[in-house]
């Protein structure tokens, strides 16, 4: 879905994604004179507000009016954004407890300092749109992303600096309402649970993955079946463990070295769940030839014929740091179709003589697509591959992403394995000839934007500071991996577009030895929404990827208002600037 508005030279477009929306401003040349920003207002039901901005002008801006507080100076009434696109998250700041989902509307107005003075709102040049921001449903297919922002500002301002999303290193289940720490909110100190974090982080792939579960539990005319990598998170365990006593779950999981270590969360997971199931035959643990690292759910009908009703797919691990940490994403096709094609994928890896010859079965060899009856037009593959299958879909897949004519947005783990894909993905960042913008979890290969050239960008979601420039508080550090994410973008604004997503780590070795499944999905509203969080997550992290001087980690960062100083926006008119690119690729 999307929302576009033009008038008298100021023009908005809007991207729906999943509960958030991506923002992006045009301006006309002709009234950058003075310009310093956008103020956008927002009015969703009967609330009211400006989104915020952390940064501030520095003392010597005379403003429109008095702000009556701090907060309402962070508003960008005061404090306008001076980027040309932003993405807007509910409940990030605005109404935490409380998201509201529905229709908004977004004003933006372009904002301009004359003689030291900011200029109150010229509401003439103001732009509207309206657009529904809620949870991604389109058709049969569900949608969530993970926040995952546990180094940012808005949880320090929630949770303060405390990472611990369990209390202990050996309770595998706990109450996740016991209290977990006390944050200072606004000079209160208020207590908060593990659940309010794992809410807060684990955000709308934590709700899908939890109403998934639900729906079973709570219908006794249904079954599940699991492949688990990783398996410690607390409620999802005693949802298991409450439908094995009920006989109505299997379980694949797996058993490489990390997770058959004495005392390790996936072994007590193992050993409780043998205790209480109906049979101990319920779970399976393997590996395939490297590791069973699919994380997908598979509801089907409680029968003898057991046929599949809906499947649960993605990068989201079943763990704390799945859904709290790790930067991921969940899938939900409610279409018996998928869910019965991951069900005989299950059945045929049940035990060790299937998991063993799974390789040279028809699930590895074949590309399932589908499109239609609700359902996106997309390819579905399962691995471990024979080598001349890994060779080829790779080498198309690598193909794709080489021919992309308008962008490649991404976030990937790891981006520096064998593999001719991943090996793409670096070329169209070092090249200049279309949009390029991603992020993944290693240090090395980061690719910074560089003034007036169009170059891609790179930024990595590890090793980033937490003693941060005024006016940013201290943030906690990342426990583990941020960007766990698999998934790859081509042309979200051209004419094919398409998004390549699920549990492979897209690496050569790994598809011909690890249990995954790969997704190609060919739809501009799914595309879209996997291009906001791409967006979301390198807008995140870029400026904390960067050198601080020593003028901002002594003075900190401010807003631009010096007008005869370097215009902050102009590198967005300048045709050989990457910034120039991204504003006009938006507009499309």
């Amino acid at each position: 879905m999307e929302a576009f508005n033009s008038d008298k030279g100021v023009s908005l477009y809007a991207y729906k994604g999943d509960a958030m929306t991506l923002l992006a401003f045009d301006l006309a040349k002709e009234l950058t004179d003075n310009f310093v920003g956008f103020t956008i207002h927002v009015k969703a039901g009967s609330r009211r507000f400006y989104l915020y901005n952390k940064l501030t002008f520095k003392k010597g801006i005379t403003l429109h009016r008095q702000p009556k507080d701090d907060d309402e100076k962070l508003s960008t009434e005061f404090s306008p954004i001076q980027k040309f696109r932003w993405v807007h998250v509910p409940s990030s700041i605005h109404y935490v407890d409380n998201p509201f989902f529905g229709d908004y509307t977004y004003s933006v107005t372009p904002r301009y300092v004359v003689n030291g003075s900011l200029l109150k709102p010229d509401t003439r040049l103001t732009v509207s749109i309206t657009i529904e921001v809620s949870p991604f449903k389109d058709g049969s297919v569900r949608l969530g992303f993970t926040r995952a922002f546990v180094s940012s500002q808005a949880y320090t301002f929630h949770f303060g600096t405390n990472a611990k999303m369990r209390p202990n290193n050996t309770d595998l289940i706990f109450d996740i309402k016991a209290k977990s720490g006390t944050a200072t909110r606004k000079g209160v100190k208020v207590d908060y649970t593990y659940e309010e974090q794992h809410e807060y982080l684990g955000w709308q792939a934590r709700d899908r993955v939890m109403e998934f579960l639900d729906e079973v539990v709570q219908n006794k005319r249904l079954k599940l079946d699991v492949f688990a990598y990783d398996l410690n998170e607390p409620v999802i365990a005693s949802k298991l463990i409450t439908l094995g006593k009920q006989g109505r779950v299997r379980i694949i999981l797996d058993n490489t070295a990390e997770h058959v270590k004495a005392g390790c969360f996936e072994m007590r997971f193992d050993k409780l769940f043998r205790q209480r199931a109906k049979s101990e035959n319920q779970i399976f643990r393997g590996n395939f030839a490297g590791l069973a690292h699919a994380k997908v759910f598979i509801k089907r009908k409680n029968s003898k014929a057991g046929k599949a009703v809906s499947v649960l797919t993605g990068s989201t691990n079943f763990t704390t740091n799945g859904l709290c940490i790790n930067a991921n994403h969940a899938i939900i096709f409610d279409h018996a179709r998928v869910a019965q094609l991951y069900a005989d994928v299950f059945d045929a890896s049940f035990g060790e003589n299937q998991m063993a010859s799974f390789k040279n079965s028809d699930f590895a060899a074949k590309d399932f697509e589908f499109k239609g009856d609700g359902l996106p037009d997309m390819t579905i593959r399962f691995s471990p591959h024979p080598k001349k299958i890994t060779d080829t879909f790779f080498a198309s897949i690598a193909k794709r992403i080489k021919e992309a004519e308008s962008d490649v947005l991404f976030a990937i783990m790891m981006d520096n394995s064998k593999s001719d894909i991943l090996k793409a993905v670096q070329e169209q960042v070092k090249s200049d000839a279309i949009f390029t913008y991603g992020i993944s979890d290693k240090k090395e290969g980061i690719s910074l934007y560089k003034p007036g050239s169009k170059r891609g960008i790179k930024v990595t979601g590890l090793g980033t500071a937490t003693d941060l420039p005024f006016p940013f508080s201290k943030v906690a550090k990342i426990p583990g991996h941020n960007i766990h994410h698999k998934f790859i973008i081509v042309d979200f604004k051209g004419k094919d577009p398409v998004v390549y997503c699920g549990s492979s780590n897209l690496a050569y070795t790994p598809e011909q030895h690890n249990g995954d499944n790969l997704l190609a999905i060919r739809d501009k509203d799914v595309v879209a929404a996997f291009a906001i969080e791409a967006i979301r997550l390198v807008d995140h992290f870029q400026w904390r990827n960067k050198e601080m001087t020593a003028e901002q980690k002594n003075e900190g960062i401010f807003l631009r208002s010096n007008i005869e100083d370097k215009k902050w926006y102009a590198a967005y008119y300048h045709e050989n600037d990457l910034y120039f690119l991204e504003r006009t690729l938006l507009m499309k």
